[in-house]
Parts: C-alpha cells; sequence; structure tokens
C-alpha cells in the first residue's frame, strides 16, 4: 500500500507543473488579447452555466413541486453570457464601479469612526482609500473598455504569479521524489 503512495507521489509533480504551465499561458492571454480573452471567459462560463443548470433542471422535473427559480436564472445568464459577451462584459465593469464606489463610501465613513481611536493616521489612510475606490468605481462605469483592460491585466498577471507558484511546487515535488 505504501508502495502506491509513492509511485503516486513520483508522478503528482507532473500535475502541478502542467496545470502551472498552463495557468502562465492563460495569463498571458489574459495580458495579451484583454477584452477579447473576457469575451471568451465569460462566453465559456455562460456555457458552463447552461450546462449546469441543465443538468439541474433535469433533476428538478421529477420533483415538480416547486419552481427551480435558481436553475432557470442559471440558465438565462448562462444564455446572455453566450450570446451577448460584449454587453455582459460591460454589465460587469458597471458592477465593478458600483462596488468599488461603495467600498469607497464605506471606508471614508469608517475612516472618519475610526480617527478616534487611531488618530490622524487612519483618518488620512481609510480616507485616501475610499477617495481612491471611489474614483476608480467611477472611471470603471464610464469607461468600460479601459476598466476590463486593467480588470484582465492585473487578472493575468495574478494567474501567471499562481502558475509559476504550480511550476515551482512541481519542480520541487520533482526533486524530492527523483
Amino acid at each position: 500500500m505504501a508502495e502506491i503512495n509513492i509511485t503516486n507521489a513520483k508522478d503528482e509533480w507532473i500535475t502541478s507543473f502542467v496545470y502551472g504551465i498552463l495557468l502562465v499561458a492563460v495569463g498571458v492571454c489574459m495580458i495579451v488579447f484583454k477584452q477579447e480573452a473576457l469575451k471568451w471567459i465569460l462566453i465559456i462560463s455562460g456555457i458552463l452555466m447552461i450546462i449546469s443548470a441543465a443538468i439541474e433542471l433535469i433533476f428538478a422535473i421529477g420533483k415538480l413541486h416547486t419552481l427551480p427559480v435558481m436553475p432557470i436564472l442559471s440558465l438565462i445568464l448562462g444564455v446572455l453570457l453566450v450570446v451577448l459577451p460584449n454587453f455582459m462584459a460591460d454589465v460587469l465593469m458597471i458592477l465593478l464601479g458600483v462596488i468599488l464606489i461603495l467600498y469607497g463610501i464605506l471606508s471614508v465613513f469608517a475612516a472618519i469612526a475610526g480617527q478616534k481611536n487611531g488618530g490622524a493616521v487612519v483618518l488620512v489612510i481609510g480616507a485616501l482609500i475610499g477617495v481612491l475606490a471611489i474614483a476608480a468605481g467611477i472611471y470603471a462605469i464610464l469607461n468600460n473598455d479601459d476598466a476590463a483592460d486593467v480588470v484582465m491585466i492585473v487578472t493575468g498577471v495574478f494567474t501567471i504569479v499562481i502558475g509559476a507558484i504550480q511550476i515551482v511546487g512541481g519542480i520541487n515535488s520533482y526533486r524530492l521524489f527523483h
């Protein structure tokens, strides 16, 4: 039994290494192709949502005592992502903008409230973060395409870093067992 575990561990590095290479490749594509990559991510997500919703609806058919609201909404959202990926990307950037604005407002209020305990430094840093978040939110709402580019670049960089960590982990695993 121990031999099987050691044998599996000897081959485990391959998965991590290949996964890392794929992540790096996807990250580079996100950075290079930006909005086109976002469009494909949304289309693939939509297809997966449609498949998932269809499976849930098939299983819900036998239990018709309740309306399967979530699978129906997932199906509709999945279809929208596949049919209108550019529009859905704009909607996502507007949602991101609204979330950033709300975060910024809350951050400013938290800085004002926390100023009593932390002093001027808490007030200045909190207010600065809040104002920057509000500005980024407004920018995201007014400039959907640019915001999508920035989101894809940042996501691509994080994906490359995660891929590099996977590759290093795979190499370390290989060294450990070979």
